[in-house]
This record gives structure tokens, C-alpha cells and sequence, in this order.
């Protein structure tokens, strides 16, 4: 009873963080987003403009979306309620300030 608890409970904690941020590719775009239960306000900064704060759209009760050019490289991270979050994401990169950033590489 107890080992199966435990994968349980280690099963919604994989299956959480798999699908807390995901891409979303159209022809000339892609959409990125972000689930995260409790957050109120999420902001979205990238390389592609100097990490300027945009609003994501919220599209679900817990799930916030942006969409953004898929042709150039470029690497981002969010605000949640006013702190620095850096989702799981396949490849990072370190900024000049000693944090990690999502990096974006477009589909050859």
C-alpha cells in the first residue's frame, strides 16, 4: 500500500512538471505556454526585445500563453506574481546575472 503511494504521488509529480510548459508551433509562429497553478499575473520576457514585460494571455484557469516569431533563436523566462520562474525546458542558458533562461531554438 505504501510503494504504491509513493508512485502515486511521484507520478503526479512527473506528469505536473511535464505539462507546467509547453510549445506549440504554427508556420510562422510559436505559441508557448505556461501552466501554473496559484499565480495570479504572469509576465513574459525574451531576448528578442531587451526582456521587455509582456502580459501573457491567460487561456485556462491556471494556463498563460504567448506567441512569438518561430524563425530566430532566442531565450526567455517568466515573472509569476512578481518572481523570476525558469520552467523545465529542454535547453538552458546562463545570463550575465548568474540565472538560468529557457532558450528557444527554431526548427531547422
Amino acid at each position: 500500500m505504501r510503494r504504491a503511494f509513493i508512485a502515486a504521488v511521484l507520478a503526479a509529480v512527473f506528469m505536473q512538471g511535464c505539462a507546467s510548459h509547453y510549445l506549440r508551433y504554427t508556420h510562422k509562429e510559436v505559441k508557448i505556454y505556461l501552466r501554473h497553478r496559484g499565480g495570479k499575473e504572469v509576465q513574459f520576457a525574451s531576448s528578442l526585445d531587451g526582456y521587455r514585460l509582456h502580459a501573457a494571455r491567460r487561456v485556462g484557469p491556471a494556463t498563460w500563453m504567448v506567441s512569438l516569431p518561430s524563425q530566430a533563436e532566442f531565450t526567455y523566462f517568466y515573472l509569476v506574481d512578481g518572481r523570476m520562474y525558469v520552467p523545465p525546458c529542454r535547453f538552458k542558458q546562463s545570463d550575465d546575472f548568474g540565472s538560468l533562461n529557457c532558450v528557444f531554438m527554431p526548427s531547422p
